[in-house]
């Protein structure tokens, strides 16, 4: 049986907005490694190569800091901290982003313990835009020793770029993290005015088309 039978076709080529935490960032991402041929299958949508359970095993689990701007960013507030609380749970990390080309797949294939995404064709001009735009590195977490030893510590004040766990490419974004564990609303409020405003560029599109 397909697993993917009953993923909307628009996640795949109408290019939809759609956001995945966790095991959802390995699916929407077009390579994961650390996985046995016939294993798990991708949907795609973000041209990035990830890494599973990059921190180890359940028991492994962890909170830490995140320096998240694009939050502050979104509501024109340079005073408001960007500082988030976050939870991962055996999540995976961004190892790589790979270059926007048609066949990046079949390279990525080509490695050990890796799995691919389906090739797939944007249906639309706005589909194709989404497609074709770069990956937006979003979030980084420091190094994880830092992070746990010392409460609010972001990467950027030990000088560590970290890891990446939270990137865009048009309308998919994706979080190693889970933000529905927290009691903090702000990254389901900044992503649904994301969904908003992939909305209404696209009721404006078919209006002009008509």
């Amino acid at each position: 049986m397909d697993p993917l039978a009953n993923v909307p076709r628009h996640a795949r080529v109408h290019r939809k907005p759609t956001w995945g935490t966790c095991a959802g960032l390995i699916l929407l991402a077009e390579s994961a490694n650390r996985t046995k041929k016939g294993g798990q299958e991708l949907i795609g949508g973000l041209d990035v190569r990830v890494n599973r359970n990059h921190f180890g095993r359940q028991v492994e689990s962890f909170t830490a800091d995140l320096d998240l701007p694009f939050l502050t960013e979104q509501n024109n507030n340079k005073s408001a901290s960007p500082v988030f609380r976050s939870v991962f749970i055996r999540a995976p990390v961004v190892e790589k982003v790979l270059p926007v080309a048609e066949g990046v797949q079949q390279g990525e294939a080509s490695r050990d313990g890796t799995v691919v995404a389906p090739a797939k064709m944007p249906a639309d001009r706005l589909a194709r835009e989404s497609y074709n735009a770069e990956v937006e590195v979003l979030a980084r977490l420091p190094g994880r020793a830092r992070a746990l030893a010392e409460k609010g510590v972001l990467a950027q004040d030990v000088g560590d770029d970290g890891d990446v766990i939270a990137v865009r490419q048009g309308n998919a974004f994706g979080t190693s993290f889970h933000p529905e564990l927290t009691g903090d609303p702000r990254i389901h409020i900044w992503w649904l005015r994301q969904v908003l405003a992939a909305t209404e560029r696209r009721r404006h599109n078919v209006v002009l088309e008509a």
